[in-house]
């Protein structure tokens, strides 16, 4: 018995290995990881920074996938893309080696392919609407005494697109329940 639990465990264990090789060997194109793995090589020395527990992007990925819908994570991701592209154009500007710009270049490159292709959508709008919100002074009295003005008609739009979200959710959920009756029946 012990070893029939030992062995499915084994199994198990590959199985799991496997499908993380690969989905990490599928998901990126060899040229663009050799091409990462240059860029660490020549960026990346011993750099104590890099661990200090408070990385730029992969703090958001769980949040992304737990507390998101896939309208939002799209969203979310594009912007994700859109800064990293930013970063390699400064790294870009700012080297020396023309190996390295090049790639940088064929980095953006990916980047900018899978953004068109799997993120596309008014991403640059609406950074633009989230930018010039952020920018908002708070501290500045005429801006308090106008948000406060206008906080009921925000607060009612608010409530009208949680209500036609939840209607959408309904009427999704609706219509898995009458097709499973319907493949009953």
């Amino acid at each position: 018995m012990i070893a029939q639990h030992m062995m499915a465990f084994f199994w198990g264990v590959c199985l799991l290995t496997l499908g993380w090789m690969t989905y990490g060997e599928a998901s990126i194109p060899e040229n663009l990881d050799k091409s990462i793995d240059e860029l660490k090589v020549y960026y990346i020395k011993d750099d104590r920074e890099l661990h200090n527990a408070h990385p730029v992007f992969l703090r958001f990925l769980k949040d992304i996938k737990v507390n998101l819908e896939e309208p939002e994570q799209n969203l979310l991701m594009s912007i994700i893309m859109d800064t990293y592209s930013r970063i390699f154009t400064r790294m870009e500007k700012d080297s020396q080696d023309e190996a390295t710009k090049e790639r940088l270049a064929h980095v953006q490159e990916h980047l900018k392919k899978l953004q068109e292709n799997y993120f596309p959508g008014k991403s640059a709008e609406l950074k633009t609407y989230a930018g010039t919100l952020w920018a908002i002074k708070e501290d500045d009295p005429v801006v308090q005494r106008k948000a406060l003005f206008e906080l009921k008609r925000i607060y009612r739009e608010a409530t009208q697109l949680r209500n036609l979200k939840n209607k959408e959710r309904r009427r999704r959920q609706a219509k898995i329940t009458k097709s499973k009756s319907l493949n009953r029946s």
